[in-house]
């Protein structure tokens, strides 16, 4: 967590100033799906004539989001081209696209979100920020998925350090507005999945709740696992542990 604390803090800082104007992607969406999208994204808008054409295309035909014979390829660029426009009407077809259970939920909800940015940042005339991340957020909380570490792995903890575990974190994220959504108690470790403000500072939020924490018995290890990309299997975790 130390190798880039502090350019992620300096990050975090200048966001924060600009709260108000701030659109958090609050779903879980998988980050290989949103570097796809923003790449198709970038490679349609760069050709200016091409792109001209395709919006033309899609808002004229924008029923076909919903025509099944349509490939998902073709729905997923017809998506992305779309959410490109300053339509109220456009920006309700693909918010209705997106409630429908199907395979391009997830691009459908990216889409939606950039549609939504698109709309509030001309109706305000002021440019949005977008800030979006495998585990997503919440108004201007992000989401983290987090491992604490046992001293003794071979080990679960006890209930009363379990009790401990929960009370300190949420006494730590009280302070700062932020939710401990999820705990789960595993052998040789903890997981838990927060609701962090974009200013806080990790690396003091974290190692403050594993010191105090530690007060009532030194039984959490000061190394963890904090990440915002996904949240980790069992698999996983064991695989990080065996490479430290």
């Amino acid at each position: 967590m130390d190798k880039n604390t502090e350019q992620w803090n300096e990050i975090n800082e200048l966001l924060s100033k600009n709260g108000a104007h701030l659109n958090v992607l609050e779903e879980e969406i998988d980050i290989e799906i949103q570097r796809e999208y923003f790449n198709l994204a970038h490679s349609i808008t760069e050709k200016t004539r091409k792109f001209k054409q395709l919006c033309k295309k899609y808002t004229e035909n924008i029923n076909q989001l919903f025509d099944e014979n349509i490939p998902e390829k073709q729905k997923k660029e017809m998506l992305t081209v779309l959410a490109t426009l300053d339509d109220i009407s456009i920006y309700r077809a693909i918010e209705n696209f997106s409630k429908q259970d199907t395979p391009l939920k997830s691009w459908a909800t990216v889409a939606l979100q950039q549609s939504r940015m698109l709309i509030q940042s001309n109706l305000l005339e002021d440019p949005e920020i977008f800030i979006s991340t495998g585990l997503g957020g919440r108004g201007n909380l992000l989401r983290y998925f987090c491992v604490f570490l046992n001293r003794q792995k071979e080990n679960s903890l006890e209930e009363f350090q379990q009790k401990i575990v929960r009370n300190e974190t949420e006494a730590a994220l009280s302070p700062l507005k932020g939710e401990l959504e999820q705990i789960h108690f595993s052998t040789g470790y903890s997981t838990f999945t927060v609701l962090i403000p974009l200013n806080a500072d990790l690396k003091i939020l974290f190692s403050g709740i594993v010191e105090e924490c530690n007060l009532y018995g030194n039984f959490l290890h000061e190394n963890m696992i904090i990440t915002n990309v996904k949240k980790l299997s069992d698999e996983e975790i064991q695989s990080l542990l065996k490479k430290k």
